[in-house]
């Protein structure tokens, strides 16, 4: 079993702040949206076949503001069923993983926009119709100060 061994700890015993307001002052501004969606519940027949999720990919990225840069969408499908696809660009990069037999999706999609991230998520959300999902969103490029590590 592997263990998380932290690489920044801040003593919040010996501070009056609360811990929200330091983790809060402590952090710089990200340059990317990561947002990282597991789907349940999904149709089949929408998670399993390769030619469904490349259409997925293309519909989600076809409303982006790419400045003419084409999009390259790459899509692998498993045996008997179950599919890994990449639709990605400089601007923006879209990863899905399914397990049809599970109606599970894992999705992650990074943006230099956060509009655009949520826009992809929306028109992934309408193709795959899940009846469960769960969204975390991280900014990536966040600098934590380590004065005080």
């Amino acid at each position: 079993m592997a263990i998380a061994t932290p690489i920044l700890q801040k003593n919040i015993d010996k501070t009056s702040n609360k811990t929200s307001d330091i983790l809060t002052s402590s952090i710089s501004v990200g340059f990317t949206t990561h947002l990282l969606v597991e789907m349940w519940h999904a149709p089949f027949s929408s998670l399993a076949d390769a030619e469904s999720v490349n259409t997925i990919l293309e519909q989600a990225s076809s409303a982006l503001h790419l400045g003419g840069e084409k999009i390259q969408i790459r899509t692998f499908q498993f045996d008997p069923y179950g599919v890994s696809g990449t639709a990605s660009n400089s601007e923006i990069h879209i990863l899905i993983h399914t397990w049809p037999e599970k109606g599970y999706a894992a999705i992650d999609i990074f943006s230099k926009e956060h509009d655009e991230a949520y826009a992809v998520l929306e028109r992934i959300k309408a193709k795959l119709n899940p009846g469960n999902i769960h969204i975390m969103e991280l900014a990536r490029g966040q600098l934590l100060e380590l004065e005080d590590t």
